[in-house]
């Protein structure tokens, strides 16, 4: 916790506010309560000071000519039912209000409880372009307003003076917000390309947050997006929460047609960009999402994506266009969308426009899929459209080269259940990989049902992926006996075991949770995320745990200082989080709590916490936290290990030998990343297992194939460079 002393001293403050009314004179007022301008435009000539403050009376104003506001100047309104500014200017990128400066200006100013009105009707009856025009500044706020019928864009906030940049342009504007603000019928499709409510471009930290945009209006296929980039994008840490956003309902029978799209968030060029909590009628649509300095690229997580009634054309729910770092998709319901999460990728050195910096191409190409995750969703009712378009639950494509190229990709608990009537073939599809090269794969403790064709599918002929994992998922009736199709092999390094092919018996034909009596409880593998059972279960949601705790872990390391251990973790979003129980454990299996800090209760970014452990145990020392919500709900963090002094070493903590299932599942704790010799021996010395792992620091869940077990006792050899563990196990039925 940090805290802040602020030093009052003594001073005047020369902030003024000044007024104006539908009976006012700008000719004779001079802007004071008693004797007003009539016109904003007037007011905004005038009040020029940071600091004051233009007050719109209760009325309807006609401006026939833009306002520019001035630095650090406030507008206000009575009320955005009560104040109404309408736009009489005309022609081409015409603009009711601008802020317009040059680069990295602190507006320190906001624009509130207004109504602006461009008053559209209809394609052949307009008047004003744009409403509220930001250039260049940043800490402008606009809240509490209604932004409505401007033919082309309702509010752009660029936050520099270049046009269409190619590289990172350099400048930012920082800590713009626009919330509480509903906006509709203000963007437009022109057939060649589509506009915003609300349009975006060089902007840091901003907060765009409670709004309700709508673009359903008009005419087929001339609507444009709730939200979408100004010049190329180029977004950082920027924050997209609490939001109803609508996009009319897609009606084209391929992609792209009469230049329409079903995006409802199209951004392009982000860092560390959050979208979270929002309802969403339309796709969310990401190009070049790289991670920078962040800890994400972008983090995706409890939105609802979807439309009831379902669009009975194609509609998709997340779309990741290009370069695609370090993206978490998690806790979110995606209903009656044609495709889950889909990748769309060029060929390796295809720029999609925007060239490496340094010349080129990057490592992994243009189109590179690096790290990303995809847990703990529910995709619904998946569907296959009319026309022409993609159906799946996550799927990897190539508009052109299918030469994929990827590294670090997890499904993770999810669960995917097709459409009666209008399944997709395929869940999770590989099949456009042949040229391409992806590695590190796993898909582990899902649920997928109703697929035709199958439920996981590579390509042909050749497969072009190793180190895939693929277990503990439960694929009930699924085409092709409910197996993976591998038509151009197996992948290399390929594991697949512990998966069923059972009822996972959900509450009802709309509610996706699970009875008591589902045979898919506790058969899921521990891969990190909190569970309430024996083992984790499959599928989106822990049977009996009640919504997930409102606080997403996004780090929790740990590191050795001498005779002290530090721990340090972060969070995202936090809601009602009471405190954190600091626990340890000698073995990795019994913990206890040494310590307790605090938590920040609900917070909207990130909070960094720290504990030290001053009296740690000889060895490796494993950490966990347990966190407790105001309503005293737990959830545990994964763990994590610290090897104390010179005896801190990799060690095996358990391991599951299963006659009838011939697999071995082996807990081994690291206190480091490191790569490591694994064996099974028998007791006439016999070795029926030799392979080399890559541990990770903590916990590691080791499954292996091994032949027909016997009953009995056998070693179990763990090899690092530093140490050799040995443990016995024996085998059970």
């Amino acid at each position: 916790m940090t805290v802040f002393f602020i030093l009052l001293g003594s001073g005047s403050s020369s902030a003024a506010t000044y007024y104006i009314d539908p009976n006012g004179n700008d000719a004779t007022g001079n802007g004071s309560i008693g004797n007003p301008w009539k016109t904003l435009r007037k007011a905004t000539q005038t009040v020029t000071a940071a600091g004051n403050t233009i007050h719109v009376n209760p009325g309807t104003y006609l401006e026939t000519q833009t306002s520019y506001l001035a630095v650090g100047v406030n507008i206000e309104g009575a009320g955005s039912s009560l104040s109404i500014i309408k736009g009489e200017m005309t022609g081409q990128f015409s603009t009711l209000l601008s802020l317009d400066s040059p680069n990295d200006v602190s507006g320190n100013q906001g624009i509130s409880k207004l109504t602006f009105d461009g008053q559209y009707v209809n394609a052949t009856n307009y008047k004003t372009w744009i409403g509220i025009f930001v250039t260049g500044r940043g800490n402008v706020s606009v809240f509490d307003c209604r932004i409505i019928n401007f033919i082309n864009r309702g509010v752009i906030f660029d936050g520099n003076d270049a046009d269409d940049p190619i590289y990172d342009p350099g400048h930012y504007a920082v800590g713009n917000k626009f919330y509480n603000n509903t906006v509709l019928n203000a963007a437009e499709n022109n057939g060649s390309f589509g506009t915003g409510l609300l349009n975006i471009g060089a902007q840091m930290g901003m907060e765009i947050y409670g709004n309700t945009m709508v673009q359903n209006q008009r005419p087929d296929f001339t609507n444009g997006w709730p939200i979408k980039p100004w010049n190329n994008g180029w977004l950082k840490g920027v924050k997209i929460y609490n939001n109803t956003l609508t996009k009319a309902p897609y009606k084209g029978t391929f992609p792209g047609q009469n230049g329409d799209w079903d995006f409802c968030i199209e951004l392009i060029n982000v860092e560390g960009l959050e979208i979270s909590n929002n309802t969403i009628q339309g796709s969310i649509d990401l190009n070049f999402t790289r991670k920078g300095a962040y800890s994400f690229g972008a983090w995706i997580h409890h939105n609802s994506v979807g439309r009831t009634p379902v669009n009975t054309n194609f509609e998709s729910g997340i779309v990741l266009e290009f370069r695609a770092e370090h993206v978490l998709i998690e806790n979110n319901v995606l209903n009656n969308v044609s495709s889950g999460v889909q990748f769309n990728t060029r060929s390796v050195n295809n720029d999609g426009g925007f060239p490496n910096p340094g010349g080129g191409t990057p490592a992994g190409g243009f189109s590179y899929l690096l790290n990303n995750t995809i847990r703990n969703n529910l995709f619904s009712n998946l569907y296959y459209g009319n026309g022409s378009g993609t159906a799946a639950g996550v799927i990897v494509l190539s508009e052109n080269g299918n030469d994929e190229q990827i590294n670090g990709m997890n499904i993770y608990n999810n669960t995917f259940v097709a459409k009666t009537g209008a399944a997709p073939i395929t869940c999770i599809d590989f099949s456009n990989q042949e040229n391409g090269n992806a590695s590190n794969v796993n898909i582990r403790n899902n649920i997928v049902t109703g697929f035709t064709y199958t439920w996981l599918a590579g390509s042909f002929p050749n497969t072009a992926m190793s180190n895939v994992v693929v277990t503990h998922n439960d694929a009930f009736n699924n085409g092709n006996s409910n197996t993976p199709v591998w038509p151009g092999g197996n992948p290399v390094a390929y594991t697949y075991n512990n998966n069923l092919a059972v009822n996972p018996l959900f509450v009802s034909s709309t509610d996706f949770r699970l009875q008591a009596t589902s045979p898919v409880i506790d058969k899921g593998i521990d891969i990190g995320l909190p569970f309430t059972g024996n083992a984790p279960d499959m599928g989106y949601s822990e049977f009996n745990s009640g919504p997930p705790l409102a606080v997403t872990l996004l780090s929790f390391t740990g590191k050795n200082a001498g005779n002290r251990n530090l721990l340090q973790w972060i969070t995202g979003r936090e809601t009602n989080n009471d405190y954190f129980s600091i626990e340890r454990s000698a073995n990795g299996r019994n913990f206890e709590a040494i310590g307790r800090i605090n938590a920040a209760g609900s917070s909207t970014s990130e909070t960094t916490y720290y504990f030290t452990d001053n009296n740690p145990l000889d060895g490796i020392n494993y950490y966990r936290l347990a966190i407790i919500d105001r309503a005293g709900r737990l959830e545990n963090s994964r763990i994590i290990a610290v090897s104390n002094g010179e005896n801190g070493s990799a060690a095996i903590v358990s391991a599951t030998l299963s006659s009838s299932s011939s697999m071995a599942i082996i807990q081994i704790a690291s206190p480091s990343a490191q790569q490591a010799g694994l064996a099974i021996i028998d007791m006439n010395g016999r070795l029926l297992l030799n392979t080399t792992i890559q541990l990770q620091p903590g916990i590691n869940s080791i499954s292996r194939s091994v032949p027909a077990l016997p009953v009995g006792i056998y070693n179990i050899r763990l090899v690092t460079p530093a140490t050799t563990d040995v443990k016995k196990a024996s085998s059970t039925w």
